[in-house]
């Protein structure tokens, strides 16, 4: 038996135990005595392997005890031993819930374990490095631990303690790029911190339903992060199902629960174990891959779940997972509900029967029920959220009076003989059970436990308890909190007391969740709590964002193109409420200006400085009102275009005029809008989802007679601008200038003749073309193509574009195009104690890549054959040699008085390339898009310099038949026609067919080396690799 907490012992003696020979049995830190003695005579443990915390009840078991750094008996050598492991061997035996009380240790072999992590989901190194933070007795482990260890990769182990601000911190800290979490600790993450995962390639989150509205909010704040929905039985070695939400795909109001795992055969079936077809429900069974042995010494509970399997090979079995189902008709699972009782609860698969037994056994009880309720919060709560709680339900005997019943006592017992996340957080005595027609309890008529009877308590006395007290009140939905109540005697959980913890940080006070086990009370937090530090990316002090702003890279390379750039700008168009008040929607847009540091600033003199006044200045006449009753349609749509025009035209960078906000009345009956234009000095793409939504805030606060309190902003504009000049001067970056040099020296232009003249070739004599990619072609691009090759949607969009651009460049000698990439920037893992994800500017980077095509077999690669797919590994891995994602060169090139003659002496990139990611169609209901709008609109100066000859900006636009790539090229119109445009354009999707052609081909896609993290790898060597493994995994 294993009882050790997560950490790097519990990993070495799991490597221990099997290298030996041995199976592990881990045991959760709180299982009761009872309990583990249960299990290790089940088991037949041989010994017990934990730490000097777990020793006293370790000693209790009657077995040999031993624990990490033990010398261990004389004479055993200290090489490897010499056992043979057959793959039909145990593993491991990990306990779960059983419906009669008794848990039951689910067995899971070798090789269960090493067909789950050879997986090709797996593969992409998306899983190079995972986080071990799961309890070591939730199947979870597996993957965390094994995945990783057996795949090249490595684990970065969390500590005990594990908060959203510790979450956040390790994520930081370490190159984790996949992690495991709980639908409910992802969806708290979503609500605290969903930046946080921006460094994540994949998070795996599943457990339970997992809601849409979180996925969609860390998608939203981590748009390069792939969420997965991983769905799996301890029975079937942690995941059998899996659904993935990749960077460039709609988030479903409901998300399946996937496709099988390799080797994973799925069925849904009904009563009479026929398929059913889709759309119906039936029940999940699931076989092949990673189906565990059964349970141990249970072998009629094994033979109830474990049936053979009609539809596979000879003597096989499924597993019935008692989930119901329904497939989808191009066969994804969609979850429906339980078949029977069995529930999870913080990810932990628990059987509310076996609770239900240990508490009809108390003494004075005579019937119990146990059931999971999702009841809301009395008062409110955080965020309204209804969280999962146990709540037992009990008949005394002999006629007693319900109100006898000391809860207390139950809780008591039920502590002694179960782990704590069994325990119900809530009783409910009952005269008797309610019951149907047929005389069996009716679960549906069981009342909801009645709010708790919160006593006043002791009033706070110092501002650290008032300010606990408050926030009690608030995480818990009650109308107020003493200082000396119990956070889960109030009705607190785990789940709860991370965003007590998050909460509490933001008000400044710094503790742990064990912390909150421990002291439970306002007035015990305080005395602990430390006060937050700036290395934690803490609010800057007040007046930090204000004053001289230094040059941004961006700011700089606006004032190096030079020319007017007074309309420079970007808007967005919102539905505002029928009868909007005018006091209230100029307060919000008051309230912005002066939360917002950037929209208040004046362009300097020199065009790359800002200066930002104090809050208050500049706000008078922000907002206009102009009177459109009765307009619809194209007479709407005219009006909005006139007005946007005249809002840029009111522009003055230089005069600190940088936001004009246009609000089209049209009276108490019909719903408005609101034209928001903001010159692009300091709004950006990311500006408009914060700016937006406080906008909203800040008038929904007015109108319900409150002040607007906006959430802060960590970092500001002047402080991240600092951040930058300070940083353009390290050994860190300037060690990159070889990479720079090597890119833009030496790299022919596109096309012969004169480069770009800022007197002519200006934005009044520039043309532009748009068009539209099939939404077939677009799918695979955004999805099934980035899959298969681990790259990103830009990744695959630049293959297609070198593709295309093979043959169209007047130059020709060698292979190499130049291409400035822009990015949004935002880069603020690159400096610990920044935080960029509520600040309003313009943080835009544009960094230039060399792409080589090599020698390539085009008329193979134009045919979808193996040379596309060799481009594609090419372009990726020729991508993933940027350093630092580009924000080095901006620093360099303008930041670094060394360093920047050398890189501006170098011709600049003709081609600009954007991908602005995916767009949703426009919402409905009032502060959502108007459907007047498209994406985000803008404009600038008609003299302004084209900074490229040539651009493409590209967004992947939801229609009715899914996704279309929409792609915007603009040229300089004295220096290429249409005619030398169009034949580009069109053969760009020509060359992304292709790559889409190539991926359904019988062994498209596979791995890179910067996949793999070997540098003495060549790609060579890696297919070769991966060609061996995949015919010993044929046979």
């Amino acid at each position: 038996m294993l009882m050790l907490p997560r950490s790097a012992d519990f990993v070495i003696a799991t490597l221990a135990v099997l290298k030996s020979g041995g199976c592990y049995v881990p045991v959760h830190e709180s299982f009761p005595a009872e309990r583990l003695r249960r299990i290790a005579a089940e088991t037949g443990a041989a010994l017990v392997v934990t730490d000097a915390s777990g020793l006293p009840r370790a000693r209790e078991l009657d077995l040999p005890v031993v624990t990490p750094g033990d010398p261990g008996p004389a004479g055993v050598p200290a090489s490897a031993p010499d056992v043979r492991v057959d793959p039909e061997q145990l593993a491991y035996v990990m306990y779960t819930s059983g419906s009669t009380g008794t848990p039951k240790g689910v067995a899971v072999t070798h090789r269960d374990v090493v067909e789950l992590t050879l997986d090709r989901r797996w593969r992409g190194g998306a899983h190079a490095c995972v986080l071990l933070h799961s309890s070591t007795a939730f199947d979870a482990s597996t993957y965390e631990l094994w995945v990783p260890l057996l795949t090249g990769g490595r684990l970065a182990v969390a500590p005990r303690d594990l908060d959203v601000a510790e979450l956040r911190r390790l994520l930081a800290a370490h190159p984790v790029t996949g992690l495991w979490l709980t639908a409910g600790l992802f969806t708290v993450l979503a609500q605290e911190a969903p930046d946080c995962f921006a460094a994540v390639r994949e998070v795996w989150t599943g457990g339970d339903v997992v809601p849409a509205d979180a996925v969609r909010r860390v998608r939203a704040a981590c748009p390069h992060t792939t969420v997965v929905d991983g769905y799996g039985p301890t029975e079937m070695t942690t995941f059998a199902l899996s659904h993935p939400v990749g960077p460039a795909e709609r988030v479903p109001d409901a998300l399946p629960i996937g496709r099988p795992l390799d080797g994973v055969r799925r069925y849904v079936l009904d009563d009479s174990l026929d398929p059913v077809p889709p759309g119906v429900p039936g029940e999940l069974y699931l076989a092949g891959a990673g189906l565990a042995r059964g349970y141990t010494g249970r072998a009629g509970l094994t033979a109830e779940r474990f049936v053979a399997d009609p539809y596979g090979p000879a003597g096989s079995r499924m597993y019935r997972t008692g989930d119901t189902v329904r497939l989808t008709r191009d066969g994804e699972a969609r979850f429906v509900g339980r078949a029977d009782d069995q529930v999870k609860i913080r990810g932990f698969r628990i059987e509310p029967g076996e609770i239900a037994a240990v508490l009809a056994a108390a003494p004075g009880i005579a019937q119990a029920e146990v059931l999971v309720r999702e009841d809301p919060a009395p008062h409110g709560g955080t965020g309204g959220t209804r969280a999962k709680r146990l709540v037992g339900y009990v008949v005394p005997e002999d006629g007693a009076a319900p109100d006898s019943t000391d809860t207390g006592a139950l809780t008591a017992r039920l502590a002694a003989v179960l782990p704590d996340y069994m325990v119900p957080s809530a009783f409910v005595a009952l005269d008797g059970m309610p019951l149907t027609a047929n005389g069996k309890v009716d679960r549906r008529a069981l009342p909801a436990p009645d709010a708790p009877d919160v006593p006043a308590g002791t009033g706070p006395r110092t501002e650290r308890e008032r300010v606990l007290c408050d926030i009690f009140a608030s995480t818990l939905g009650l109308p107020t909190v003493g200082a000396d109540q119990g956070f889960f005697s109030l009705g607190g959980d785990s789940i709860s007391s991370i965003q007590l913890v998050s909460a509490a940080r933001r008000a400044g006070l710094v503790f742990a969740v064990r912390d909150v086990f421990e002291h439970r009370t306002p007035a015990g937090l305080a005395e602990i709590a430390a006060e937050a530090d700036a290395g934690t990316a803490e609010t800057e002090g007040d007046g930090a964002g204000m004053g001289d702003v230094p040059a941004t890279p961006i700011l700089a390379w606006l004032a190096e193109l030079g020319g007017p750039v007074d309309s420079f700008h970007q808007s967005a168009l919102l539905q505002v409420p029928a009868g909007t008040r005018d006091d209230a929607l100029a307060g919000a847009v008051r309230a912005v200006l002066d939360h917002h540091d950037a929209l208040r600033a004046r362009l300097g003199a020199d065009g790359r400085t800002l200066t930002i006044p104090p809050a208050g200045a500049h706000a008078d006449g922000c907002l206009v009102r102009v009177d459109a009753a009765g307009l619809r349609g194209t007479g709407l749509t005219e009006l909005v275009h006139e007005q946007a025009r005249q809002a840029a035209a009111a522009l003055d960078p230089r005069a600190g005029r940088m936001l004009r906000a246009v609000w089209l009345d049209r009276g108490p009956e019909e719903s408005g809008r609101l034209l928001v234009v903001g010159h692009h000095l300091v709004v950006d793409g990311v500006s408009w989802r914060i700016l937006l939504p406080d906008l909203a805030e800040a008038y929904g606060a007015l109108c319900a007679g409150g002040e607007p309190a906006l959430q802060p902003v960590r970092t500001s504009l002047r402080g991240w601008a600092r951040t930058l000049a300070d940083a353009a001067r390290t050994p860190e970056r300037t060690a990159q200038l070889g990479h720079w040099s090597r890119t833009v020296g030496g790299v022919p232009p596109l096309l012969e003749g004169r480069g770009l003249d800022a007197a002519r070739d200006t934005h009044a004599t520039a043309r532009s073309l748009s068009l539209r990619l099939d939404a077939g072609t677009t799918g695979a691009v955004l999805t099934r193509v980035p899959e298969m090759f681990h790259a990103g949607v830009e990744d695959v969009l630049l293959a297609g574009l070198i593709l295309a651009l093979d043959g169209w460049k007047e130059h020709s000698s060698g292979n190499s195009v130049l291409v400035d990439l822009e990015g949004h920037g935002r880069r603020d893992e690159l400096f610990p104690g920044t935080d960029l994800s509520r600040t309003v500017g313009w943080f835009t980077s544009i960094h230039p890549v060399r792409l080589d095509a090599g020698w390539l077999d085009t008329e193979d690669a134009w045919s979808g054959g193996e040379a596309a797919g060799t481009l594609l590994k090419r372009v990726k891995e020729q991508l993933r040699a940027v350093p630092e994602h580009g924000l080095g060169y901006g620093m360099l090139r303008y930041l670094n008085p060394r360093t920047a003659p050398e890189l501006a002496g170098h011709r600049g990139a003709e081609l600009g390339f954007n991908y602005l990611g995916r767009f949703g169609a426009a919402g409905t209901g009032d502060w959502a898009t108007a459907p007047e709008s498209g994406a985000l609109g803008g404009g600038a100066d008609p003299r302004m310099p084209l900074a490229h000859v040539l651009e493409v900006n590209s967004l992947a636009e939801d229609g009715p038949d899914g996704p279309r790539l929409v792609a915007h090229w603009r040229w300089a119109g004295e220096l290429l026609g249409a005619d030398r445009v169009r034949p580009l354009a069109e053969s760009w999707f020509q060359a992304l067919e292709a790559l889409a052609a190539h991926a359904e081909r019988p062994g498209a896609g596979g791995l890179t080396p910067s996949d793999i993290g070997v540098p003495s790898l060549s790609q060579d060597e890696i297919d070769e690799l991966a060609s061996d493994l995949e015919a010993d995994w044929q046979k």
